[in-house]
């Protein structure tokens, strides 16, 4: 028996909570239609024939919905055989949007979800013949002697070291994250804080990507090494079915959950035989509504459609069903994580100009700028490629403003015996040693953006973040206004460079700055305090999204 935490306070309601109206068409459209069971049969008790039709089955229910299938008589089945598929929703999306031979008559996901994003493909929402089959939900998975304390679902995707599978193909970790997003649509949690705790998730998923990470995998990895998951309470209880004795314990925030629903939909295409497959959708909605199918679904560790708790204290108990009312929060954090799931490639450029060496409150600013940049670059996953550069007029030597004090490469890669990011590290420190003369802002910019442009990686979000507490001093530079014409042109759409500007304290130039990072599709932040730059750090992530949003 798992140990079980829930700080619900009110009885369930069903699953089906989205009260977007794009949802409620789904279920209004088929106007009642399939309460009306149609049955090729010569006689109440017999087929004269037996009709095939395809059924794709989300994975984690194929093997409960087989039995009761196979247990079904040929008349309850509407006097046809149910050609059943077990695949990733992922699969069956793909299927649908593509040739109709690929595509199944029906199809039971995990949530309806899913048949919003064929919206997007096929233009049409897939008709219900049963609204929910089944329901789960997200449940955090822990030791059962190590329960983390989550008050939202916020904090759960705070945890540190937290996993999580890929969102845009689990609907469980992708629930976890409505959660929290409908906990900022009540104000129970801040929408940026949720923005800001994918990133390191989304940075750590994308070195984790090839490894098993659906639910089932997560709760093993648990169960091995320990730290927390969000898995589902279905497949928690699975393993500890498959497991006897795991030392186990699956946790809810006290806010609620957000349920997977595992609605029935008619995903033939259009044409002579889709009324046929609605009168199959039909037959099997009945078989599956029947007390013999709930009894192998619960057994199975699924919750009745209702969403009401397991039998016999199974499972996390009475919890609360949390609401998304704004729908399009789902499609822009998903279109976020996609983009934040790529790794970083950046060069990042430091200014060591005299003014650095300004007090700032007890420190200097460049002493406040190493202390943060050594902080923040522990941010980036060790799928980051970062090279470091410094730059103040003549610092490379003659008319070049900057020099590389790191060659751009995989923080984890080892040289020498050290690593890429240790050798940034020492690089940082190095900073204040080479404090000295004006600001050369404007060719140092071009020169970092071509730098970046020359080697760049498709497989990587390619980026160049600057740092500059003044505004650019060298005379016999380019102007600002050349520069931006020349960045404008040299930029590929095909192959974005990010220019990111970090204004430290409000002597910088702020318009220039923001111009520059404009024209390439970045953003511009000032650090009033050089002790904000971790936080900018973060934004400078995030800010991928903005560049990426309309491609």
């Amino acid at each position: 028996m798992s140990g079980r935490h829930s700080g619900g306070t009110r009885g369930p309601r069903s699953a089906v909570t989205w009260s977007a109206g794009a949802l409620v068409a789904v279920v209004v459209v088929v106007g009642g239609w399939f309460g009306v069971q149609a049955v090729r049969s010569s006689g109440a008790d017999s087929c004269d024939s037996l009709d095939t039709v395809s059924l794709a089955v989300d994975t984690s229910i194929a093997e409960p919905v087989e039995e009761i299938v196979s247990q079904a008589s040929e008349v309850d089945r509407g006097c046809v055989n149910f050609d059943i598929r077990a695949e990733r929703p992922t699969d069956t999306a793909t299927e649908i949007a593509g040739t109709e031979d690929d595509r199944p008559d029906l199809w039971i996901p995990d949530s309806t979800l899913w048949l919003l994003k064929t919206l997007r493909s096929t233009g049409a929402l897939p008709e219900l013949a049963k609204t929910s089959v089944a329901n789960t939900l997200p449940v955090l998975v822990s030791k059962s002697d190590a329960v983390p304390v989550t008050d939202t679902w916020l904090s759960v995707l705070q945890l540190p070291g937290q996993r999580i599978g890929d969102p845009l193909t689990s609907s469980a970790s992708n629930a976890a994250i409505l959660g929290a997003l409908a906990e900022s649509e009540v104000a129970i949690s801040d929408a940026k804080a949720v923005s800001a705790a994918l990133v390191p998730m989304a940075q750590d998923f994308g070195r984790i990507a090839d490894t098993p990470h659906d639910a089932p995998d997560l709760v093993a990895e648990v169960a091995a090494d320990g730290g927390t998951s969000v898995a589902t309470e279905q497949a928690l209880l699975a393993y500890e079915a498959a497991n006897p004795g795991a030392a186990l314990a699956e946790s809810v925030p006290p806010t609620g959950s957000y349920f997977l629903n595992y609605p029935l939909a008619v995903t033939a295409p259009a044409g002579p035989e889709y009324d046929r497959v609605k009168e199959a959708g039909a037959a099997l909605a009945s078989v599956l509504a029947a007390p013999s199918a709930t009894d192998t679904l619960i057994a199975a560790g699924f919750r009745r459609s209702s969403g009401t708790p397991l039998p016999d204290g199974r499972g996390v108990g009475s919890v609360a069903s949390l609401e998304i009312k704004n729908p399009l929060s789902i499609e822009t954090t998903l279109r976020d994580w996609a983009v934040l799931a790529l790794p970083l490639r950046t060069l990042v450029v430091e200014d060591v100009s005299g003014s650095m060496a300004a007090r700032s409150g007890d420190s200097t600013r460049i002493a406040l700028t190493v202390d943060a940049s050594l902080g923040a670059n522990a941010l980036f996953s060790d799928q980051t490629q970062m090279g470091l550069w410094a730059f103040s007029i003549g610092l490379g030597g003659g008319q070049q403003d900057y020099r590389e004090l790191a060659p751009m490469g995989k923080v984890d890669q080892m040289v020498n015996g050290q690593s890429h990011r240790d050798r940034i590290f020492g690089a940082i420190g190095s900073l204040s040693t080479l404090v000295g003369g004006g600001t050369g802002l404007y060719d140092t910019t071009l020169a970092a953006f071509r730098r970046v442009k020359d080697g760049y990686d498709p497989n990587y979000v390619n980026s160049v973040i600057i740092l500059t507490d003044g505004a650019n001093e060298d005379q016999g530079s380019i102007s600002l206004n050349d520069l931006l014409e020349t960045l404008q042109r040299e930029q590929d759409p095909v192959r974005p460079i990010v220019i990111v500007t970090v204004g430290v304290t409000s002597d910088a130039d702020p318009v220039a700055l923001q111009q520059i990072s404009a024209v390439t599709g970045g953003t511009s932040y000032v650090a009033e305090d050089p002790r904000d730059i971790p936080d900018v750090f973060v934004k400078a992530l995030n800010s991928r999204t903005e560049r990426l949003a309309g491609e």
